[in-house]
């Protein structure tokens, strides 16, 4: 693999370059491509890639890399970038992520992919990046949420063989194992005991009405959503004590599911009174939603967090999709 004087790296059958606006089409059949290689139903069309994805103001086009053959028809793509820092208000100066590669199936697509990786790892070091996750995760995503499999939170799915393998490759280990779980809210019965039922007197829930964050990180990585807010009041003294947010793509854009409402799930409280405080907060959240007639909720958690999948099952939640977060360190 050599350089070229234009920047793009060159092999004896293809090239790799940065992203350029015609691409758009390229990008919607390499997707389909890629994902139908491992029975996969998920699409991008060039819509949702124009209004989801190249129109958020921290897309930057050296960020995204293709492959292109001596045909000059593009055959994969890697895009990469920072990842948010802790609190989720930017993005952070050293935590990068491999948000996505889609590579065509090739003869030659290993080699491929690990051009694509080591170009943009090469790429990510030069900018002070000394750790890379890949892909999105609950804590870390910016790109493709509602639109990638897993919604882009869950690391690379069980069933994606090849991305796992050109990760492994890259020198990328597997950290944690990820779930997808999801409540069909037409057979949903809120929990009720006791303990529940000396929460209702004593809190009360309710839908905020500015739905939208002050923070411009999370505004921005769900500009193409729809957000719902709820949170938990006491009422002697009155205090706020926790809030939780729901959110699905624009129903407007075409070729996104919108009829599933996702929940972003906060750290589940360790105390037990807490605890069922939160549980009465999901609950009458999950209720309203149903009223609303909403089909379903999905969520998303690492598989080893028993607190947060107890609370789950007990909330009629099943797991319906595994995933597993690879990272390495970048030296």
């Amino acid at each position: 693999m050599l350089s070229s004087p234009c920047g793009s790296w060159v092999n004896a059958v293809w090239t790799i370059r940065s992203f350029l606006n015609t691409d758009t089409p390229a990008l919607a059949k390499l997707w389909h491509e890629h994902h139908t290689a491992f029975h996969s139903k998920s699409v991008c069309p060039i819509s949702v890639w124009d209004q989801c994805v190249l129109s958020k103001p921290f897309f930057h086009s050296n960020e995204f890399l293709l492959a292109i053959n001596a045909e000059k028809v593009p055959i994969g793509f890697v895009h990469f970038g920072f990842s948010s820092n802790r609190d989720g208000s930017r993005a952070s100066d050293s935590s990068a992520i491999l948000h996505k590669i889609c590579v065509a199936p090739h003869a030659d697509e290993d080699a491929i992919s690990g051009a694509l990786i080591e170009r943009a790892l090469s790429h990510l070091r030069a900018h002070g990046a000394t750790h890379c996750t890949a892909l999105g995760t609950t804590e870390s995503n910016a790109f493709y949420l509602g639109v990638g499999e897993g919604d882009n939170l869950m690391g690379v799915i069980a069933k994606d063989a090849r991305t796992q393998r050109w990760l492994a490759n890259a020198g990328f280990v597997p950290t944690r194992p990820t779930e997808c779980w999801e409540l069909d809210l037409s057979s949903f019965r809120p929990p009720m005991d006791r303990t529940q039922i000396g929460i209702r007197r004593t809190c009360t829930v309710g839908r905020l009405l500015d739905e939208d964050t002050h923070e411009w990180w999370l505004s921005t990585v769900l500009g193409h959503c729809e957000q719902i807010r709820f949170n938990l009041v006491l009422r002697s003294p009155p205090k706020v004590e926790s809030e939780i947010m729901f959110w699905f793509p624009d129903p407007t854009i075409t070729g996104v599911d919108s009829s599933v409402v996702r929940l972003w799930l906060p750290d589940i409280p360790e105390g037990d009174e807490s605890r069922e405080r939160f549980v009465y907060l999901m609950a009458e959240s999950l209720r309203q939603l149903q009223q609303e007639r909403r089909r379903a909720v999905r969520t998303f958690a690492s598989a080893d967090h028993q607190r947060t999948i107890t609370l789950l099952e007990r909330l009629g939640f099943r797991s319906v999709e595994h995933g597993v977060v690879f990272a390495r360190e970048l030296k």
